[in-house]
């Protein structure tokens, strides 16, 4: 971790001398994910990294969060759930496990609005609230339309429980760590967890406290994931997972 903590200070230090630069939007996740947004070779050195990854009782449920809001979770847990899928046997479920911020209805081209809530206030079944997406090979579970007074994470580990047989991997897009309780939550009952931070904001203080939350719930951290890296970014984190 102490090189990831590097490069976000140097990446902290180079966004305060160059506030005033402007920098070119991102296209829209929706288009990303259909033309692989140029970083379809990062997603699969990711997920050959992961199958890399030697776990006891194996490695089929994976947590991605982030120290805080906007650091890129979605995206990531979107392309490393699709790189997966590109195996063609491959049967993969990415979840939106994030009640909070909810974004797969509007990036991904869902044709359902029913998704997990919707299965914790009994109005579906948990078959029923997944939508099979062929142009990318996966299956995916939003949010859904209940209300969010419904939401407890404790349902996502419920419906995952309830399909974790149909699939060989199962991609879980969390909420922060260092807003909200329920990454901490569903990080000790997945096979690992995936932290996402932002080169260009992350602070090295927050990226230190997510850790140590996931560390003293007994997380088993696969790896960090440097988003958005610049070019100011040192080159031997490429490799790292």
């Amino acid at each position: 971790m102490s090189k990831i903590y590097e490069a976000v200070k140097k990446a902290t230090e180079e966004r305060e001398r160059t506030r005033a630069r402007t920098v070119r939007p991102a296209a829209p996740l929706r288009d990303r994910v259909a033309d692989g947004g140029g970083a379809e070779e990062e997603y699969q050195k990711l997920r050959a990294s992961l199958v890399s990854i030697p776990v006891p009782s194996g490695l089929h449920i994976i947590l991605v969060t982030s120290p805080r809001h906007g650091e890129g979770t979605t995206t990531v847990a979107v392309g490393l759930a699709t790189a997966l899928a590109k195996e063609r046997d491959a049967r993969v479920l990415l979840v939106e496990g994030n009640f909070r911020s909810p974004s797969f209805s509007s990036v991904l081209p869902l044709t359902s609005s029913v998704g997990v809530l919707d299965f914790a206030s009994g109005r579906a079944t948990p078959e029923a609230v997944a939508t099979r997406l062929e142009q990318l090979n996966l299956s995916v579970i939003a949010a859904g339309a209940a209300t969010r007074t419904d939401a407890k994470v404790e349902i996502v580990d419920e419906l995952v429980g309830r399909l974790q047989s149909q699939f060989d991997f199962i991609i879980i897009d969390g909420p922060p760590v260092n807003s909200y309780a329920d990454a901490s939550v569903l990080s000790t009952r997945v096979d690992g967890v995936i932290l996402v931070v932002e080169a260009d904001g992350t602070p090295v203080s927050e990226a230190e406290a997510a850790k140590r939350q996931l560390d003293r719930v007994g997380a088993r951290i696969l790896g960090v994931v440097l988003n958005r890296r610049r070019s100011y970014i040192p080159a031997f984190l490429e490799s790292i997972l």
